[in-house]
């Protein structure tokens, strides 16, 4: 009867998830530099002003990027150096173990390669500039479809080229926000020049493979200085109203303004720095209540700066 009685408690327990929330943190050095070496002592968590209890991972997860281009005639002039983008995305943000899929938008939304088969350089090279509209935010909850269907254990990265701006869409910006943090996604935008309006060059160069105490094994250019002041600029675009400006503030990603192909070339590098050079704090909340919560992440290191997403959602 005993044994019996235990039986029927032990089944009554109801066992909760707990569930593990991965932020990607970035800590520069006022120059640029990635700051290496840091501990989960150095961090320091608030999850809705409360301290957390993290850990700290330094290890580089494999990547899912869903790339979506701007197509239509609006762009027509930047899309052939668009399409030599391929291998760098491949080996610069996706890396050794990394996938990717591209969506294209312009008056319809098209899936020119999905995740599990065919080759990105290839697929961005058959892109047609045409059309007269620009679906992105169609194109881009698109995209965030692909990215659901992608294991969470992945760093999974939406990356959006094109204009900051959007026609025809039957999605909403705020839904698309919120599905972006729902998702644990990061945003990255490589902004085209608006018609009419004067264009912000931000470039970037990595100084190639480099010792094995860099991590990430980019190190930084003299030039990356700049994505200091590219990454303030995305955290204060919490005022913008534009999809790019938006997205890449809620996520913790980066907006980065181009024109030439060496521009486009060096802020694909910025990113792939920025992806494999964050550490990724994880930690359980002690707050069961669902909805959005407002983070922010420390770091006590004498003048280096932290850059990660502001919140996340709980379930």
């Amino acid at each position: 009867m005993a044994a019996m009685a235990f039986a029927q408690q032990q089944s009554s327990v109801i066992r909760v998830p707990v569930r593990l929330v991965t932020v990607p943190a970035l800590v520069l050095s006022p120059d640029g530099r990635t700051v290496n070496g840091l501990t989960a002592a150095d961090f320091r968590l608030l999850d809705e002003s409360r301290p957390q209890r993290i850990t700290v991972d330094t290890e580089i997860t494999p990547v899912s990027i869903a790339v979506v281009l701007q197509a239509n005639r609006e762009v027509r002039d930047y899309v052939p150096f668009i399409a030599k983008t391929g291998t760098l995305i491949d080996a610069l943000i996706a890396g050794e173990g990394g996938e990717a899929a591209l969506v294209t938008c312009n008056d319809e939304v098209s899936v020119a390669k999905p995740f599990d088969s065919g080759d990105l350089s290839a697929a961005l090279r058959k892109v047609v500039a045409e059309g007269e509209s620009s679906h992105m935010l169609d194109a881009a909850s698109h995209a965030i479809d692909l990215l659901r269907h992608r294991p969470a254990t992945r760093t999974r990265i939406l990356l959006l080229i094109g204009q900051p701006m959007d026609s025809g869409s039957e999605t909403k910006l705020e839904a698309l926000r919120e599905a972006a943090e729902r998702e644990d996604l990061i945003v990255f935008a490589m902004t085209l020049p608006m018609f009419g309006k004067a264009f912000v060059s931000d470039t970037f160069t990595l100084e190639g493979l480099s010792s094995k105490t860099d991590r990430g094994g980019f190190r930084v250019g003299t030039d990356a200085k700049h994505l200091v002041q590219v990454l303030d600029r995305t955290a204060a675009a919490q005022q913008k109203t534009d999809p790019f400006s938006v997205l890449t503030a809620a996520t913790g990603g980066t907006q980065i303004h181009f024109r030439k192909q060496d521009e486009l070339e060096g802020a694909l590098a910025a990113v792939g720095l920025q992806v494999r050079s964050a550490y990724v704090l994880s930690f359980a909340p002690d707050s069961p209540t669902a909805g959005y919560h407002a983070i922010r992440v420390e770091v006590r290191s004498p003048s280096a700066k932290v850059y990660a997403r502001p919140g996340y959602w709980l379930r």
